[in-house]
């Protein structure tokens, strides 16, 4: 039949399409093949036959079976056709699903431009494991992708089966080593690292056992580098240009650090940005703030050289130019307020009284307070503000109650020239947020003085040295380690140890000089470490007070003449205070005169730095230095009036150089019981010698220096002298001053307790002063004025006298050599001034007995090994005699 073809003829000729009977069948039903049916044959149409042979090559051609597809994607895989079907889904391959198969192996196929294409845009987990040889394992590296967000696509668990798109990893095939970002960032490891985190940035291993992180993290965190630094650059300085700076526009090296901590910019330097100059800094400046800063420092020293230079009783002179230094200048829209304000200025100004200082200080407060009202009246006169206007802007605790002082003092006296020349009425002055009386009440607040409960329940928290001890070395390591909690502990223990044992004003505290001495150093204060272990002696720690009792300190306000005195119960806290602060200079501002640094611009104790050396103490107990002050200088009156009937201002005034006795008339009756231990801790009982032991020893039956200490003396003497006391003239002036210490032993012997006592009590407390400075005398007034103190069997010595003995027994032993070996030299003249070093040696002995060697060569400024060798290689002033007959 033309056109059609048998089934049979169908089936030999098709064999290769799969077309077999039951195939032929499905095609037929499909509709996909025609059929004839002729009685009982059937046959095919030969069209729909090469429409089908055609549709199978088209397919042979364009597709691939899933087995190729899994032979060349991997040779053994086996694959779950859902499996296959949702990669395909997943993935860019086309899957051909056929309903009735071609054969029975061609069924799902797989479209060779989609697998073409597959092969382009996606790698199997293994290959690019390879490849990019990230990581030390593949399941790593696998992780690693999929933390990134990285799609894996998976046949089965093999790697080979598992791809990831290829741009996906783009990424990863441009490394860069963390080595090699490290050094082309210039910055270490340990800021690369914290840069890295910062930014969510991760790092991978990589060949060579190396991490890496991509290249295009690495430019993001160059770019943020230079962009960070510029920043930085433009807006701050280190601390180093501060430094540069200063020396440039002000000159010296001295920077106020509490001035600079309000131009510290908040937070750490960024770790990307820890290169060149700013790699171990933790602290930059705000240039704005510094630049500021700086401006008012040179302004400030313009205006000092201009004061210092000036000689001019009449201070008005000096404002304009000064306020020309500042470039201030009044509004024209405030020219009545300007005429009114240095018309008030001068007549205040103007052959004002007190010292110079006093003067200066006002001034100042005039420069102050015109910047103040300058700003005030910038766009109108002073007499078109309310007096709520004036509340919010000037009466308030914003404003220095100095300058409030000064300007409502103006307002108050021009008053009633504004009223005329305005034409009308000014505010309402008692309608102002001042009030004069605050002043008067400070006034009476300076008359107060601490009870005697607070002032022993004061001296029982300061001398606890442990504790204190404790939290000052914890409070110095925030100091060192930067941080913001520093309290000042450390100086305002040594404030508050200094105000309690003397008469000192705080401007002369604050000065307290460094503990430059070799005590410090053999201490072994080399760290934070060494200063918590350290536990000193009660001999080491009199050495160092006894360092700046050898020192001569000033009264600032009159320049008298003052002396430091520390009492045995506070010699130990005093100490340790004194260490822990020189640790802290030592370790961050070296160069520092004073040992007190409470980090502001007057160097005074804040009230948050009060609040945290007292939070154990009294929760109502405020510390304030002129009241303090006041207190030791009225108990030391108060002493005095109650041990004996003398002249308490004079020696308040000697204490703490007042010329005026209105600040020390203030009287009050001591309890007994606190007398003597208050009688220890303000006066100093440094004296020594046979006459002040010997007193001591008749009135309450011990000697301060033991008669085994005595004979230790004698002995060392007697060393010294050797055989020279086999000589007449030598054993007749020693038994000379044994028979004057005899008799001066029966004569205090023969006094009454009572003499002895009130002798005593002036002697301890100042009063029965002698010829010479540091010497007290065992009488009121001088018995022999011919004699000097040194030689007087009277005179009882200070433990200041030892640097006079020290440097008179040097004089007198240099003159003694020069003549010795001179035959022409009389030897009554050798003889003398051998008995002047014997006595001087005598005195440094007993010195020694009491305050110890250390002590006594800190005074004497010489090792007393050095000074008894010495003298004993002097030769006998008899020498010559002993062989003439």
């Amino acid at each position: 039949m033309e056109g059609y073809e048998s089934f049979f003829q169908v089936y030999i000729k098709y064999k290769d399409y799969g077309l077999t009977g039951g195939k032929i069948k499905r095609l037929i039903e499909s509709k996909e093949l025609e059929e004839k049916v002729v009685g009982n044959r059937i046959y095919i149409s030969v069209q729909s036959l090469d429409k089908y042979v055609q549709k199978v090559d088209t397919i042979r051609r364009d597709y691939m079976t899933v087995e190729e597809f899994r032979f060349n994607l991997t040779e053994n895989a086996r694959y779950n056709l859902s499996v296959i079907k949702q990669f395909g889904e997943d993935t860019c391959l086309e899957l051909l699903i056929m309903d009735i198969p071609i054969t029975q192996s061609e069924k799902y196929f797989i479209k060779k431009s989609s697998y073409e294409l597959f092969l382009q845009e996606y790698i199997s987990i293994q290959n690019a494991y390879q490849e990019l040889k990230m990581h030390k394992d593949i399941w790593a590296f696998k992780e690693r992708l999929k933390h990134q967000g990285i799609i894996v696509f998976q046949l089965n668990n093999r790697y080979e089966c598992q791809f990831v798109k290829k741009k996906d990893i783009e990424q990863f095939q441009e490394k860069i080593s963390l080595i090699e970002a490290r050094e082309a960032l210039g910055i270490i490891e340990k800021n690369l690292s914290k840069a890295i985190k910062l930014y969510g940035i991760e790092s991978f291993w990589g060949e060579k056992a190396r991490r890496y992180i991509t290249k295009r993290d690495f430019e993001f965190l160059v770019d943020l580098q230079q962009k960070k630094l510029n920043e930085l650059e433009e807006t701050t300085y280190t601390g180093e240009e501060v430094a540069n700076l200063y020396k440039e526009k002000i000159g010296g090296q001295k920077i106020l650090d509490d001035a600079l901590k309000k131009c510290v910019i908040a937070g750490e330097i960024h770790p990307i940005m820890r290169k060149g100059k700013y790699q171990s800094k933790s602290t930059v400046y705000s240039k704005v703030a510094v630049d500021e800063y700086i401006d008012r420092l040179r302004k400030d020293k313009e205006v000092s050289r201009l004061c210092d230079t000036a000689d001019t009783s009449d201070y008005y002179l000096l404002l304009h130019p000064i306020l020309e230094i500042d470039d201030v200048h009044f509004s024209k829209k405030a020219s009545l307020t300007e005429e009114l304000w240095f018309r008030y200025a001068q007549r205040k100004l103007k052959n004002m009284q007190g010292n110079r200082d006093t003067a200066l200080s006002r001034l100042s407060g005039f420069r102050y307070s015109t910047k103040i009202l300058v700003e005030l009246t910038e766009t109108k006169e002073i007499y078109g503000f309310s007096a709520n206007e004036l509340n919010l802007r000037l009466f308030n605790k914003n404003v220095p109650i100095k300058y409030q002082t000064e300007i409502f003092s103006f307002l108050y006296n021009i008053k009633q020239t504004v009223e005329q020349k305005g034409g009308k009425r000014l505010f309402e002055l008692s309608k102002l947020n001042f009030k004069y009386n605050q002043n008067q009440s400070n006034n009476r607040k300076e008359k107060e003085v601490y009870s005697v409960d607070e002032y022993l329940s004061l001296y029982r928290y300061v001398s606890d040295y442990q504790n204190h001890k404790k939290l000052a070395i914890d409070d110095v390591k925030n100091a060192l380690n930067n941080k913001k909690g520093y309290n000042k502990y450390d100086s305002t223990w040594l404030y508050v140890l200094l105000h309690i044992n003397n008469g000192w004003r705080k401007s002369s505290v604050v000065e307290f000089p460094r503990f430059h001495h070799v005590l410090f150093d053999k201490l072994n204060l080399n760290s934070i470490e060494s200063l918590e272990n350290i536990q000193l002696t009660y001999s080491e720690a009199e050495q160092i007070v006894r360092f700046y009792q050898t020192q001569w300190f000033q009264h600032n306000k009159n320049k008298e003449k003052a002396t430091f005195h520390c009492s045995s119960v506070l010699t130990l806290p005093m100490a340790y205070a004194i260490l822990i602060c020189e640790f802290r200079c030592r370790q961050l501002h070296l160069h520092a005169e004073n040992l007190i640094h409470f980090y502001n611009t007057r160097n005074q104790v804040s009230p948050r730095i009060h609040d945290v050396f007292f939070k154990n103490y009294n929760d109502d107990f405020k510390f304030e230095s002129r009241k303090m002050n006041r207190t030791v200088l009225t108990y030391t009156s108060s002493v005095i009036e109650s041990v004996l009937d003398g002249d308490p201002i004079q020696i308040a005034q000697h204490l703490r150089g007042h010329v005026g006795s209105e600040t020390t008339n203030i009287y009050i009756q001591l309890p007994q019981e606190h007398l003597d231990f208050i009688t220890e801790q303000l006066f100093d009982t440094g004296y020594f010698g046979y006459v002040y032991n010997q007193v001591n020893h008749l009135l309450i039956g011990k000697n301060p220096v033991h008669r085994i200490e005595q004979t230790t003396t004698s002995i060392e003497l007697r060393e010294l002298l050797g055989d020279v006391i086999k000589l007449e003239d030598m054993t007749a002036y020693l038994k000379y001053l044994s028979q004057e210490r005899e008799d001066l032993g029966k004569y205090l012997g023969e006094m009454s307790k009572e003499e002895l006592k009130n002798r005593l009590n002036l002697i301890n407390l100042g009063l029965s002063p002698a010829k010479e400075e540091t010497y007290q005398c065992l009488f009121a007034s001088c018995i022999s004025n011919q004699i000097e103190c040194n030689k007087c069997p009277f005179s009882i010595p200070h433990f200041y006298t030892l640097s006079i003995i020290g440097k008179r027994i040097k004089r007198t032993l240099s003159r003694y050599k020069n003549i010795v070996d001179n035959p022409d030299t009389p030897v009554g003249e050798k003889n003398k001034l051998y008995n002047l070093l014997l006595m001087d040696y005598q005195s440094i002995l007993e010195a020694k007995q009491k305050f110890g060697t250390e002590i006594v060569e800190m005074m004497i400024d010489n090792e007393l090994n050095e000074l008894v060798e010495d003298l004993e290689e002097q030769p006998d002033p008899q020498a010559d005699l002993q062989y003439i007959d």
